[in-house]
């Protein structure tokens, strides 16, 4: 499939023409197609955002329309899911830090949503767009965590609980509180605001950026406990962290821009808290989603639930002495 730019056409973002010319095709799999190279302008790979000059020629590999043209084929796993709580309409899990939320780009199986598939087979219908690729990868997700990140998960088990409870997301009407380690002695409580967007250097990382540039990113944090190493040389609070947002990565790269970055994190660290993160063994992130507050959709009542620590972050926490 080609594309020439013409005098009209130029000055649009390449992602934004593409998604355009292709109707069938959503914005966000356009962007993957750009990100994976299957889409070139003048024989070169190029960003999303690149803006369209005329007279740029723009190829789009036929593997990837016919990739999309295939069915998903995602497989049932007999994974074990700690569940909290379960109605008719949601339920809710405790995820370990190993597992992956749904299947993507070099995992294929072994994520919580093949777990669910094989614990409710007919949840593979619940997703928002039938039409969507990537929708239908992630069926009644409600929200995700990364796979470094513990704790609970809301799990919708038909499609009219998934809207509810996405409207109830953007509303700000669904709490979510995460326990976290951090470097440093964090001060007693405050609100963090910022601008959030993928590094262009690094397409794995998320970065902080001016207004125009990114997405509004907003958590308030509160001290819980301050501690230190037993030998008195390292600082490190216990900080319970609300998301008023969720973008990709938000605590860890907020609480690393304003210098108490998150014990285990191989991504947003300085090089104090790397060093203490290895003295302690901290494999991964400290982060846990504790605590969640949200209306059930068939009363429209709020309920709360909490979670204790798992073994891991608790050993960490074990080897500090609170202050």
């Amino acid at each position: 499939m080609e594309f020439k730019i013409s005098k009209n056409e130029a000055g649009e973002r390449a992602d934004v023409f593409l998604a355009k010319k292709i109707p069938d095709i959503s914005r966000a799999q356009i962007q993957q197609a750009i990100r994976s190279g299957v889409v070139k302008i003048n024989r070169k790979s190029i960003k999303s955002s690149y803006i369209l000059k005329i007279g740029d020629k723009i190829t789009v590999e036929d593997k990837f329309l016919e990739n999309l043209n295939k069915p998903l084929k995602l497989k049932s796993e007999k994974i074990p899911l700690k569940v909290i709580f379960e109605d008719d309409d949601l339920l809710v899990i405790d995820k370990p830090s190993s597992l992956v939320t749904h299947p993507g780009a070099g995992n294929k199986s072994g994520t919580v949503v093949n777990a669910l598939l094989n614990y409710i087979p007919e949840i593979k219908n619940v997703v928002q767009e039938k039409t969507d690729q990537f929708s239908l990868l992630r069926p009644g997700i409600v929200h995700r965590l990364d796979k470094d990140t513990s704790g609970l998960m809301v799990i919708a088990k038909n499609r009219q609980t998934l809207s509810f409870l996405s409207s109830e997301l953007q509303n700000k009407q669904f709490n979510k509180y995460y326990l976290a380690l951090v470097y440093g002695w964090l001060p007693e409580g405050g609100k963090i605001e910022s601008y959030l967007a993928r590094d262009k250097k690094n397409r794995k990382k998320i970065i902080e950026v001016e207004k125009e540039f990114g997405k509004n990113a907003i958590s308030n944090y509160k001290a819980q406990k301050y501690l230190e190493t037993k030998d008195d040389k390292y600082h490190v609070t216990l900080a319970e962290i609300e998301i008023l947002t969720g973008r990709t990565h938000q605590i860890r790269v907020q609480m690393k821009g304003i210098g108490f970055p998150i014990l285990g994190d191989a991504a947003y660290v300085s090089k104090e808290s790397e060093r203490l993160s290895r003295e302690l063994s901290a494999k991964r992130q400290m982060l846990h989603a504790a605590r969640i507050r949200f209306r059930l959709p068939s009363t429209k009542k709020y309920l709360e639930l909490s979670t204790s620590l798992p073994e891991d972050f608790q050993k960490i926490l074990d080897k500090l002495k609170e202050i």
